[in-house]
């Protein structure tokens, strides 16, 4: 387990060649989503198969009974999240990463934006950014949790008590009224995965369409104590 909070729930798991690794179900409270690290998945969905290979995002709604096992090639490693559900949708989505697949928002060599899943109760989005460019200004979500995977080079995260900058296989949960924000202030490319769960209609806000998205300046207070913040690291 790397983080357990209400809003986000997620379990970095490995498996051996060909074994099992969740049995037949379906919660009927939580949404499921899955990231291949290493190796090859194969999502069971009845009497339907569906490979999820590396750097791919694989999305179960509740109550959709699924199993998972890993292939026969090689051991497994996965990132697995759950979010409390909204009920909203009832289709599985399997989608590729590194801009493969998903909607391009912004797609120019310094800077790409992607979201791969969009949902009521989560939205993941991917994010490229070149050599010093500029992401979020320091900022606060009142009603929802944020949170980032790098998964390549080194993005500085900006807290009420200082900057931390974190490298690839690192993951930060940023509950309610932390203040926050993020850059690429190195001198490489950097790539992460961005969480909002719930949405609230974080996609659309990325399209320019939702002004009155749950993001807000800092309080005079500053907010919340950062030290509710959550930083795990992924094994390598």
């Amino acid at each position: 387990m790397l983080v357990d909070i209400e809003q986000f729930h997620a379990e970095e798991i490995r498996a051996d060649p060909g074994g099992g690794i969740l049995p037949p179900g379906g919660r009927g409270d939580e949404d499921e989503a899955f990231l291949v690290l290493e190796g090859d998945l194969t999502l069971r969905l009845g009497d339907d198969e569906r490979r999820v290979g590396g750097e791919t995002w694989a999305f179960v709604p509740s109550g959709v009974p699924y199993a998972l096992a890993a292939t026969d090639n090689a051991p497994t490693r996965f990132l697995r999240i759950r979010v409390p559900t909204t009920g909203d949708v009832t289709d599985v989505v399997v989608r590729r990463a590194g801009g493969v697949e998903g909607e391009k928002i912004t797609d120019r060599p310094e800077r790409r934006a992607t979201i791969l899943i969009e949902t009521d109760s989560l939205t993941i989005s991917e994010f490229h950014y070149g050599p010093g460019q500029r992401g979020a200004r320091p900022h606060v979500h009142h009603l929802h949790a944020d949170a980032f995977l790098v998964v390549e080079g080194e993005f500085t995260f900006h807290l009420r008590d200082g900057s931390r900058s974190l490298s690839a296989g690192t993951l930060i949960v940023l509950p309610p009224d932390v203040v926050h924000g993020f850059d690429n202030d190195s001198s490489a490319h950097a790539r992460c995965f961005n969480f909002h769960m719930p949405s609230l209609g974080f996609a659309d806000y990325l399209r320019g369409r939702n002004p009155g998205f749950d993001q807000h300046d800092p309080p005079a207070d500053g907010g919340v104590d950062p030290a509710t913040v959550v930083v795990e690291h992924l094994s390598q």
